[in-house]
């Protein structure tokens, strides 16, 4: 666990930081505190370690590294105008440790390594406000996004969109949510602004810093009595720290470690409620994790649908398949245990393949492609892949596990593309993926796993199987009833804020 430094670079009793040494450095760190040129030298020594690491996607580096970065971080913490560098490594370090997660109780370390030391800092340094007293009987909600592009690898975005489609059809127009975006908005997202009617807001600047200060000035500009973030990413930490509007929320994505001190909400849709996640105080409620019908299956030209087709045949050395098996998304969730199912799936069926693709780590898949019978069989694309491409190639969708795969799932349901997934164990962070599943194709071990496979493949079944999944998609693409779940809830936590004056007078 991280040192938690005082403002001077000290441990809160006072006592002296020792010196500290680490074999990615050429010297030995001075005992603290330590001056502002070896802070950014560290900084950018970190960076550019941390990111090679991060796009390299191996375990073990990323590992070893989170680990001696979350013992510095602390000790950097201490001026205000350390602050961008701070959030530069907050960034860096939520994505090292993402990367290499694979069950989602792994990422509460979070909290003691890198939330509370940089809340603690920010409290230093940003004091918070009292937000502005409000008497709307309907508050005003902005949601604070990340991520900004409808149609790339991260679905958060396409989650957070659906849900304000939602609230669309249960508030006036001059009520509706406006989605605050951290990062500059992709030209495809203000053409579905227009054409949906959704409001947004471009409010990335220079630094994290002037981001922050931006999205706190425009939060009073609009009026805004209720913020929503869907990440508990840097920016967002700085802005809701500093308390700018009276109900402050969190709409959980898998990453839900997030034990800020000014939060009073958190919508779980995929992780189980604990006390490990959140500061005290923070209500948990439990609200699906939809995504809208209009992002579930976007058309793809043929041409395109039609080469993928093709290299899958040419590279697999089968020309015409009996079946296609794939998954696709982040390459972290496949383990070895899940490519030894696969591959007795294919040596079960010498005329089936099996393609992967996303981005991350994918030294387990090639392993097991060199030293298995049927690798010439295992199509591998190490980049990101356009789903909805894929989609329509793939007969069956081999879920990951432990760590199940999400917006996948739904994206290929939606195409009548079974999903035979592994039920999780007693306990799972994993809440969602039952719901989102069909029963009959749910393994309870590796086993059955392979003849769930097999048997969604069977051309006898599959017809069926399909058009199961097709109705689990339209299900949860209707976000009316998600968007009134979520209503209910601001409603009362509005309620409570007005009640417990929560407000400036």
């Amino acid at each position: 666990m991280a040192d938690e430094t005082g403002a001077n670079g000290a441990t809160p009793g006072g006592a002296a930081l020792p010196p500290m040494r680490f074999g990615w450095l050429d010297e030995e760190l001075p005992a603290g505190p330590w001056p502002s040129a070896l802070r950014g030298r560290l900084c950018d020594a970190m960076k550019n370690l941390g990111w090679a690491a991060v796009h390299a996607g191996e375990f073990a580096p990323l590992e070893h590294l989170y680990r001696d970065f979350a013992a510095i971080f602390p000790r950097l913490l201490v001026d205000r105008d350390d602050v961008d560098r701070a959030a530069d490594l907050y960034t860096l370090l939520h994505i090292m440790l993402w990367r290499r997660t694979q069950i989602l109780s792994e990422l509460t370390v979070f909290n003691a390594d890198v939330v509370r030391p940089f809340v603690d800092y920010l409290a230093r340094h940003f004091p918070r406000k009292a937000p502005p007293a409000s008497d709307r009987r309907v508050p005003r909600i902005a949601y604070l996004s990340e991520t900004s592009d409808l149609f790339g690898a991260n679905a958060v975005a396409r989650i957070t969109v659906s849900l304000m489609l939602g609230q669309h059809e249960l508030r006036d127009e001059a009520e509706r949510p406006i989605l605050y975006c951290i990062n500059r908005p992709a030209p495809e997202l203000w053409a579905f602004a227009e054409a949906f009617g959704l409001h947004i807001r471009d409010m990335a600047r220079e630094t994290p810093s002037r981001t922050a200060e931006a999205i706190m000035a425009q939060l009073a500009a609009d009026g805004i009595d209720v913020l929503i973030a869907d990440s508990n990413c840097a920016v967002a930490t700085m802005v809701l720290q500093r308390r700018p509007v009276p109900v402050q929320a969190f709409h959980e994505n898998g990453f839900a470690t997030w034990a800020i001190p000014e939060l009073d909400l958190a919508f779980m849709g995929i992780t189980r409620p604990s006390p490990e996640l959140f500061a005290p105080g923070v209500e948990m409620v439990r609200t699906p994790r939809n995504t809208a019908f209009v992002f579930q299956r976007i058309e793809r030209p043929e041409a395109s649908i039609a080469a993928v087709r093709g290299v899958l045949c040419a590279e697999s050395g089968v020309a015409t398949p009996s079946v296609v098996y794939g998954v696709y998304g982040r390459m972290a969730k496949i383990t070895a245990d899940y490519m030894a199912q696969v591959e007795a799936i294919l040596l079960r069926d010498p005329r089936a393949i099996f393609f992967a693709g996303g981005t991350g780590r994918i030294s387990p898949i090639m392993d097991r492609k060199r030293a298995s019978p049927a690798g010439d069989r295992m199509v591998i694309y190490n980049d990101f892949i356009d789903g909805h491409v894929i989609g329509e190639c793939i007969d069956v969708f081999l879920d990951s596990f432990p760590f199940p795969g999400g917006m996948s799932c739904i994206e290929v349901q939606a195409r009548g593309v079974p999903v035979v997934w592994m039920a999780p164990p007693p306990g799972s962070e994993q809440m969602i993926i039952g719901d989102q599943r069909d029963p009959k194709l749910k393994a309870h071990d590796a086993d059955q796993y392979v003849e769930l496979a097999l048997q969604a493949a069977d051309p006898a079944a599959w017809t069926a199987f399909g058009e199961t999944a097709i109705g689990i998609a339209r299900r949860f693409g209707d976000m009316r009833e998600q968007a009134e779940l979520v209503e209910a809830h601001l409603a009362a936590a509005w309620a409570r804020a007005r009640r417990d004056g929560k407000m400036a007078a």
